[in-house]
């Protein structure tokens, strides 16, 4: 009787213990399992911050590359053009050289109109697509005037001058003189951003052209 009753009773203590051990093993898969999927939502949760934080950088890189690009665009222009024109070609003395390199000068610069004429803007030769030589030629003068009056009044004499119109065109006159003669080199551009300087690599050569002899 006494051994039936410790055994009943050692077996008691097993089931308890192996209960409680199963009720502790579940607890604690539950709270791996809780702590698992909690691990799960915050690496998801923090896959979503650096793929947003990757295409704000990316966004303000695409900004800021545009924004260097915009400020870079007109200088490199600028560069081109300069680069340009200092490679003219011509052969002084030559019949028509002048009309030739002009036009090279309106298609190296994207101008729509190229004209050299002397101080009372009269036409000495055109580029081949200048229209309305006399309207041009009418501007040069003026602008040769207000340089002038500029001097008079005391000032520096200005040597080239610009005009933005309300069409977004821009009209530069360059003043400059071959030999005992003053001239004016006029370009119209609706593109190429201009600067009071972009015409100079161009005088060596229209200067080369006018005073070569047997012209």
């Amino acid at each position: 009787m006494i051994l039936l009753s410790t055994t009943m009773g050692l077996a008691a203590a097993v089931f308890l213990l192996t209960a409680g051990y199963l009720f502790g093993a579940r607890q604690g898969y539950a709270a791996r399992e809780q702590l698992r999927r909690e691990n799960l939502a915050q690496a998801e949760d923090l896959a979503r911050l650096r793929e947003r934080l990757a295409q704000q950088i990316g966004e303000g890189e695409e900004g800021l590359r545009a924004a260097i690009e915009r400020l870079l665009t007109p200088l490199v222009q600028r560069e081109r053009l300069s680069l340009e024109l200092s490679d003219l070609k011509a052969q002084a003395g030559r019949h028509g050289e002048l009309t030739a390199l002009l036009d090279q000068i309106a298609e190296k610069g994207n101008f729509a109109a190229v004209l050299l004429s002397d101080q009372g803007g009269w036409p000495i030769a055109a580029s081949r697509q200048t229209r309305d030589l006399e309207r041009l030629g009418a501007i040069a003068s003026l602008l040769v005037v207000v340089a002038d009056r500029i001097k008079r009044d005391g000032g520096t004499r200005p040597l080239s001058l610009m005009i933005h119109d309300e069409a977004s065109q821009v009209t530069l006159c360059r003043i400059f003189r071959a030999g005992d003669q003053g001239l004016s080199l006029t370009a119209v551009s609706t593109g190429t951003q201009l600067t009071p300087t972009a015409l100079d690599p161009a005088l060596g050569k229209v200067e080369g052209v006018l005073t070569a002899p047997g012209r």
